[in-house]
């Protein structure tokens, strides 16, 4: 009798384990992506997916970048940032510059939303005949004027976590462009195209999808080149990220003759470390059991499936709420 006494106490002791399998509404602001742009179609598409699965959940855009996304997160200013990849998880964990101090801790791993955002490494034809470039090798031996469109150092992913460590590579960094007597135009993908088209830059170095028509667009106003380089080299700077180097193949765009090597990045849903675990696992479970629904925002989430968005190339933790949705359904150990 005793033992039954002592026993029943333990269980009315336990702390109740929470049932997340309800269609009671979450809130959330999600941020990371600029105002306008892709990035923010995707997410206003995401957060859509949660409210259908989840009627009644206020779930907000808020604009920002990407690297500014992880800080706001970190700091408990937002919930989610849908826009971070290895360069800013990492920065931001050791506290390196765009961050002013380590992040460690304060935040953690949702789902990858996908792994197929390319840099662009383009040149002008004009400017790359004239001066005799067709490779990065060619760069750094000849150390051309260049005026170069590529994006701000605090949007991480698409400078420090690519041109940057590509220039690294091959022996020059990002300052020497300047020492040249060249010069940047700073600023989203948009930006540095229209400095192409408009004659105020000679290259861009940012990332876009494959097959842009953006790209074409530009290309058939001003004819472009893709920098050519060693996948050895490239593949060594993409893996400082986490990245890995992949091919553009040939005819992707005009003048591409072969294929050529770029840095191929992925881009992740992380969370804060305030954020409860209702809130992850109900958004991760949304976007789960709607795939089709989050397939139809396109872009570089049509290839949306369940096994990409469980793949984690980053040793940054799982947070508790999607790992709990995760093991439910056997999609990780």
């Amino acid at each position: 009798m005793k033992v039954a006494l002592f026993a029943a106490a333990v269980i009315a002791a336990a702390p109740a384990f929470a049932d997340f399998n309800d269609k009671k509404p979450i809130n959330a602001t999600v941020t990371g992506a600029t105002p306008s742009g892709y990035p923010r179609t995707m997410v206003e598409g995401m957060n859509a997916v949660v409210r259908y699965a989840y009627p009644g959940s206020a779930v907000s855009f808020k604009p920002n970048s990407p690297g500014g996304g992880v800080l706001d997160i970190a700091e408990g200013r937002a919930d989610f940032t849908a826009t971070a990849t290895g360069t800013e998880i990492r920065l931001a964990n050791e506290g390196q510059s765009p961050y002013p101090k380590p992040l460690k801790g304060k935040f953690s791993f949702v789902m990858m939303l996908y792994d197929n955002q390319f840099m662009h490494f383009l040149m002008t034809k004009e400017w790359a005949d004239a001066n005799g470039i067709k490779s990065w090798a060619d760069i750094a031996a000849k150390k051309p004027k260049i005026r170069l469109a590529i994006n701000r150092p605090d949007n991480p992913q698409t400078t420090i976590g690519g041109p940057y460590e590509v220039m690294k590579a091959y022996g020059f960094t990002i300052d020497d462009i300047a020492k040249w007597g060249g010069s940047y135009v700073l600023g989203n993908s948009a930006i540095g195209l229209d400095a192409i088209v408009d004659g105020k830059a000679d290259m861009f170095m940012n990332a876009r999808n494959l097959n842009d028509s953006l790209v074409k667009d530009v290309s058939n106003k001003r004819p472009l080149l893709w920098i050519d380089g060693d996948p050895a080299k490239v593949q060594k700077a993409a893996e400082t990220f986490g990245f890995r180097m992949d091919m553009v193949p040939k005819g992707t765009y005009p003048n591409m003759d072969h294929d050529y090597p770029t840095v191929r990045m992925w881009i992740s849903l992380v969370a804060g470390a305030h954020v409860p675990e209702e809130t992850v696992y109900k958004y991760v479970k949304a976007m789960a059991e709607n795939a089709d629904k989050v397939q139809k925002i396109g872009g570089s989430m049509a290839p949306f499936t369940t096994k990409i968005m469980s793949t984690k190339n980053t040793d940054l933790p799982w947070h508790p709420g999607a790992l709990r949705y995760y093991k439910e359904k056997g999609l990780v150990q």
